[in-house]
Protein backbone atom coordinates (compact mmCIF):
# COMPACT_ATOMS: atom_id res chain seq x y z
CA UNK A 1 0.00 0.00 0.00
CA UNK A 2 1.53 3.37 -0.99
CA UNK A 3 1.86 6.28 1.35
CA UNK A 4 -1.26 8.42 1.27
CA UNK A 5 -0.67 12.17 1.06
CA UNK A 6 -3.38 14.60 2.14
CA UNK A 7 -3.28 18.37 1.93
CA UNK A 8 -4.89 19.93 4.99
CA UNK A 9 -5.39 23.52 6.12
CA UNK A 10 -4.65 24.57 9.68
CA UNK A 11 -5.92 27.69 11.42
CA UNK A 12 -3.91 29.10 14.30
CA UNK A 13 -5.44 30.89 17.26
CA UNK A 14 -4.81 34.31 15.69
CA UNK A 15 -6.62 33.34 12.49
CA UNK A 16 -3.57 32.65 10.30
CA UNK A 17 -4.26 29.81 7.85
CA UNK A 18 -1.45 27.57 6.59
CA UNK A 19 -1.22 24.35 4.65
CA UNK A 20 0.23 21.08 5.84
CA UNK A 21 0.94 17.79 4.11
CA UNK A 22 -0.14 14.69 6.02
CA UNK A 23 1.64 11.49 4.97
CA UNK A 24 0.37 8.17 6.29
CA UNK A 25 0.68 4.48 5.51
CA UNK A 26 -2.60 3.25 7.00
CA UNK A 27 -1.54 -0.39 7.31
CA UNK A 28 1.79 0.46 8.98
CA UNK A 29 0.13 2.94 11.32
CA UNK A 30 -2.48 0.36 12.39
CA UNK A 31 0.25 -2.21 12.98
CA UNK A 32 2.21 0.15 15.21
CA UNK A 33 -0.95 1.06 17.10
CA UNK A 34 -1.69 -2.62 17.79
CA UNK A 35 1.91 -3.21 18.92
CA UNK A 36 2.18 -0.19 21.22
CA UNK A 37 -1.37 0.67 22.25
CA UNK A 38 -0.74 4.25 21.09
CA UNK A 39 -1.67 6.31 18.06
CA UNK A 40 1.55 8.19 17.37
CA UNK A 41 2.16 10.94 14.81
CA UNK A 42 4.97 13.37 14.02
CA UNK A 43 4.78 17.12 13.46
CA UNK A 44 7.69 18.13 11.21
CA UNK A 45 8.70 21.79 10.73
CA UNK A 46 10.62 23.19 7.76
CA UNK A 47 13.78 25.27 7.77
CA UNK A 48 14.40 28.84 6.60
CA UNK A 49 11.96 30.06 3.93
CA UNK A 50 10.82 26.51 3.29
CA UNK A 51 7.41 24.90 3.10
CA UNK A 52 6.16 21.32 3.17
CA UNK A 53 7.95 20.51 -0.10
CA UNK A 54 11.06 22.71 -0.06
CA UNK A 55 13.54 23.29 2.75
CA UNK A 56 12.15 20.49 4.86
CA UNK A 57 14.11 17.39 3.77
CA UNK A 58 11.78 15.97 1.13
CA UNK A 59 13.19 12.48 1.60
CA UNK A 60 12.13 12.43 5.25
CA UNK A 61 8.35 11.97 5.77
CA UNK A 62 7.41 9.08 3.48
CA UNK A 63 9.83 6.48 4.92
CA UNK A 64 8.76 7.46 8.44
CA UNK A 65 5.14 6.96 7.42
CA UNK A 66 6.00 3.53 6.00
CA UNK A 67 7.62 2.70 9.34
CA UNK A 68 4.27 3.37 11.02
CA UNK A 69 4.78 7.00 12.03
CA UNK A 70 2.37 9.33 10.18
CA UNK A 71 3.95 12.73 9.54
CA UNK A 72 2.23 16.11 9.37
CA UNK A 73 4.67 18.36 7.50
CA UNK A 74 3.78 21.82 8.64
CA UNK A 75 4.00 25.05 6.71
CA UNK A 76 4.32 28.02 9.06
CA UNK A 77 4.24 31.78 8.64
CA UNK A 78 8.03 31.53 8.32
CA UNK A 79 7.58 29.88 4.90
CA UNK A 80 8.01 31.17 1.37
CA UNK A 81 7.85 34.98 1.36
CA UNK A 82 7.18 35.35 5.09
CA UNK A 83 10.60 36.84 5.80
CA UNK A 84 10.23 39.20 2.85
CA UNK A 85 6.70 40.40 3.57
CA UNK A 86 7.10 40.81 7.31
CA UNK A 87 4.87 38.10 8.82
CA UNK A 88 7.69 35.63 9.61
CA UNK A 89 7.89 36.40 13.32
CA UNK A 90 9.51 33.51 15.17
CA UNK A 91 7.46 33.67 18.36
CA UNK A 92 4.18 33.99 16.45
CA UNK A 93 5.01 30.87 14.43
CA UNK A 94 4.64 28.92 17.68
CA UNK A 95 0.89 29.29 17.14
CA UNK A 96 1.20 27.39 13.86
CA UNK A 97 2.89 24.48 15.65
CA UNK A 98 0.09 24.51 18.22
CA UNK A 99 -2.47 24.32 15.40
CA UNK A 100 -0.71 21.24 14.02
CA UNK A 101 -0.67 19.51 17.41
CA UNK A 102 -4.34 20.39 17.88
CA UNK A 103 -5.21 18.91 14.45
CA UNK A 104 -3.50 15.61 15.27
CA UNK A 105 -5.27 15.36 18.60
CA UNK A 106 -8.60 16.04 16.92
CA UNK A 107 -7.88 13.12 14.61
CA UNK A 108 -7.25 10.71 17.45
CA UNK A 109 -3.47 10.78 17.85
CA UNK A 110 -2.59 10.47 21.52
CA UNK A 111 1.19 10.55 21.25
CA UNK A 112 3.07 13.40 19.57
CA UNK A 113 6.64 13.61 18.29
CA UNK A 114 7.98 17.06 17.42
CA UNK A 115 10.52 17.14 14.60
CA UNK A 116 12.29 20.04 12.94
CA UNK A 117 15.00 20.79 10.44
CA UNK A 118 17.47 23.68 10.85
CA UNK A 119 15.54 26.75 12.03
CA UNK A 120 12.48 24.47 12.19
CA UNK A 121 14.34 22.43 14.80
CA UNK A 122 14.87 25.63 16.77
CA UNK A 123 11.14 26.36 16.54
CA UNK A 124 10.28 22.80 17.64
CA UNK A 125 12.67 23.16 20.58
CA UNK A 126 11.08 26.44 21.61
CA UNK A 127 7.59 24.93 21.44
CA UNK A 128 8.59 21.88 23.48
CA UNK A 129 10.23 24.12 26.08
CA UNK A 130 7.34 26.53 26.54
CA UNK A 131 4.21 24.42 26.09
CA UNK A 132 2.88 21.74 28.39
CA UNK A 133 2.32 18.80 26.05
CA UNK A 134 1.52 15.76 28.21
CA UNK A 135 1.39 13.51 25.14
CA UNK A 136 4.82 14.62 23.85
CA UNK A 137 6.97 11.53 23.40
CA UNK A 138 10.06 13.04 21.80
CA UNK A 139 11.85 15.93 20.12
CA UNK A 140 13.84 15.21 16.95
CA UNK A 141 16.24 17.92 15.78
CA UNK A 142 18.09 17.74 12.46
CA UNK A 143 20.80 20.36 12.01
CA UNK A 144 19.66 22.42 15.00
CA UNK A 145 21.88 25.51 15.49
CA UNK A 146 23.17 26.44 18.95
CA UNK A 147 21.24 29.67 18.39
CA UNK A 148 19.94 31.30 15.21
CA UNK A 149 21.49 34.70 16.09
CA UNK A 150 24.81 33.10 17.07
CA UNK A 151 24.83 30.96 13.94
CA UNK A 152 24.29 33.96 11.70
CA UNK A 153 26.93 35.99 13.51
CA UNK A 154 29.48 33.20 13.12
CA UNK A 155 28.75 32.83 9.41
CA UNK A 156 28.97 36.59 8.96
CA UNK A 157 32.45 36.56 10.45
CA UNK A 158 33.55 33.54 8.41
CA UNK A 159 32.36 34.85 5.04
CA UNK A 160 32.84 38.58 5.75
CA UNK A 161 29.16 39.35 5.27
CA UNK A 162 28.04 42.77 4.10
CA UNK A 163 26.78 44.32 6.31
CA UNK A 164 28.52 42.47 9.13
CA UNK A 165 26.52 41.39 12.17
CA UNK A 166 27.44 44.32 14.41
CA UNK A 167 26.71 46.88 11.69
CA UNK A 168 23.42 45.21 10.85
CA UNK A 169 22.39 45.17 14.51
CA UNK A 170 22.93 48.91 14.70
CA UNK A 171 21.00 49.54 11.48
CA UNK A 172 18.02 47.49 12.64
CA UNK A 173 18.00 48.98 16.15
CA UNK A 174 17.77 52.48 14.71
CA UNK A 175 15.11 51.46 12.19
CA UNK A 176 12.72 49.67 14.51
CA UNK A 177 12.92 52.25 17.29
CA UNK A 178 11.66 51.55 20.79
CA UNK A 179 8.95 49.07 19.79
CA UNK A 180 10.17 46.11 17.72
CA UNK A 181 6.61 44.78 17.46
CA UNK A 182 5.47 47.97 15.72
CA UNK A 183 8.67 49.33 14.18
CA UNK A 184 9.03 52.90 13.06
CA UNK A 185 10.55 51.64 9.82
CA UNK A 186 10.34 48.15 8.35
CA UNK A 187 11.81 47.43 4.95
CA UNK A 188 13.44 44.68 2.93
CA UNK A 189 17.22 44.26 3.00
CA UNK A 190 19.86 41.82 1.77
CA UNK A 191 22.86 40.45 3.63
CA UNK A 192 25.46 39.40 1.06
CA UNK A 193 27.92 36.58 1.80
CA UNK A 194 25.78 35.50 4.73
CA UNK A 195 25.72 31.81 3.79
CA UNK A 196 28.77 31.55 1.55
CA UNK A 197 31.82 33.27 0.17
CA UNK A 198 30.29 34.83 -2.96
CA UNK A 199 27.80 37.62 -3.67
CA UNK A 200 25.51 35.23 -5.55
CA UNK A 201 21.89 35.12 -4.36
CA UNK A 202 22.41 31.57 -3.06
CA UNK A 203 24.97 32.91 -0.57
CA UNK A 204 22.79 35.81 0.56
CA UNK A 205 19.87 36.18 2.94
CA UNK A 206 16.84 38.48 2.71
CA UNK A 207 14.74 39.78 5.61
CA UNK A 208 12.74 42.75 6.74
CA UNK A 209 14.09 44.58 9.75
CA UNK A 210 11.34 43.11 11.91
CA UNK A 211 11.69 39.49 10.79
CA UNK A 212 15.46 39.66 11.25
CA UNK A 213 15.18 41.19 14.72
CA UNK A 214 12.80 38.52 15.97
CA UNK A 215 14.79 35.54 14.70
CA UNK A 216 18.42 36.64 14.15
CA UNK A 217 18.76 39.73 16.35
CA UNK A 218 20.74 39.72 19.61
CA UNK A 219 17.54 39.92 21.69
CA UNK A 220 15.84 36.94 19.98
CA UNK A 221 16.24 34.61 22.95
CA UNK A 222 13.39 32.38 21.78
CA UNK A 223 15.44 31.58 18.67
CA UNK A 224 18.42 30.49 20.76
CA UNK A 225 18.08 26.73 21.19
CA UNK A 226 20.66 26.68 23.98
CA UNK A 227 18.37 28.94 26.02
CA UNK A 228 15.41 26.57 25.47
CA UNK A 229 16.57 22.98 25.33
CA UNK A 230 17.20 22.71 29.07
CA UNK A 231 13.45 23.09 29.61
CA UNK A 232 12.53 20.13 27.39
CA UNK A 233 11.64 17.09 29.51
CA UNK A 234 10.82 14.67 26.65
CA UNK A 235 13.48 12.43 25.06
CA UNK A 236 15.66 14.40 22.63
CA UNK A 237 17.43 13.27 19.46
CA UNK A 238 20.00 15.55 17.81
CA UNK A 239 21.05 14.39 14.34
CA UNK A 240 24.02 16.30 12.98
CA UNK A 241 26.26 15.97 9.95
CA UNK A 242 29.98 16.52 10.26
CA UNK A 243 30.09 18.12 6.81
CA UNK A 244 27.38 20.67 7.65
CA UNK A 245 28.36 24.06 6.23
CA UNK A 246 25.81 25.91 8.39
CA UNK A 247 25.78 24.11 11.76
CA UNK A 248 28.91 22.58 13.25
CA UNK A 249 28.75 19.10 14.77
CA UNK A 250 29.96 20.53 18.09
CA UNK A 251 26.78 22.59 18.34
CA UNK A 252 24.73 19.40 18.71
CA UNK A 253 27.13 18.12 21.36
CA UNK A 254 26.86 21.42 23.24
CA UNK A 255 23.05 21.43 23.09
CA UNK A 256 22.98 17.87 24.41
CA UNK A 257 25.21 18.93 27.31
CA UNK A 258 22.82 21.74 28.22
CA UNK A 259 19.83 19.39 28.20
CA UNK A 260 21.60 16.71 30.27
CA UNK A 261 22.90 19.24 32.78
CA UNK A 262 19.32 20.48 33.24
CA UNK A 263 18.25 16.96 34.18
CA UNK A 264 17.05 15.30 30.97
CA UNK A 265 18.30 11.72 31.13
CA UNK A 266 17.35 10.74 27.59
CA UNK A 267 19.38 12.85 25.16
CA UNK A 268 21.00 11.27 22.11
CA UNK A 269 23.41 12.76 19.58
CA UNK A 270 23.82 10.88 16.32
CA UNK A 271 26.73 11.80 14.07
CA UNK A 272 26.26 11.47 10.31
CA UNK A 273 29.76 11.47 8.89
CA UNK A 274 30.36 13.96 6.06
CA UNK A 275 26.66 14.86 5.76
CA UNK A 276 26.02 18.47 4.64
CA UNK A 277 23.28 20.66 6.07
CA UNK A 278 20.75 19.21 3.61
CA UNK A 279 21.83 15.64 4.48
CA UNK A 280 22.06 15.06 0.71
CA UNK A 281 23.79 11.78 -0.09
CA UNK A 282 23.26 10.58 3.48
CA UNK A 283 19.51 10.12 3.46
CA UNK A 284 19.60 6.40 4.34
CA UNK A 285 21.84 6.90 7.37
CA UNK A 286 19.73 9.83 8.56
CA UNK A 287 16.47 7.93 8.23
CA UNK A 288 17.93 4.88 9.96
CA UNK A 289 19.04 7.05 12.87
CA UNK A 290 15.62 8.62 13.30
CA UNK A 291 13.49 5.50 12.79
CA UNK A 292 15.66 3.40 15.12
CA UNK A 293 15.40 6.04 17.83
CA UNK A 294 11.63 6.34 17.37
CA UNK A 295 11.09 2.58 17.57
CA UNK A 296 12.98 2.38 20.84
CA UNK A 297 10.95 5.14 22.46
CA UNK A 298 7.51 4.80 20.89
Amino acid sequence: MPVDRRLVSLTSEDGEVHDALFEIDERAARGRERATGRRTAIVHIHGIMGNFLVGTLRFYPSPLARAGFPVLVLETRMANVGQLFGQAIFEEAIRDVEAAVRWLRAHGYDTIILSGYSSGATLATRYAATHHVPDLRGLVCLGNPWGLPQSMQKRAERFEADPDYAELTGIVRRAIGANPDAPEDDRLFVVERSRGATTRPSDSEVYTYRTWWHSRGPAATGAMAFRQIGQVWAPILLVQGTGDEVVEFEEAVALAHVARTAGNRDVTVIRINDAPHSFEGHEIDTLHAVTSWLRERV
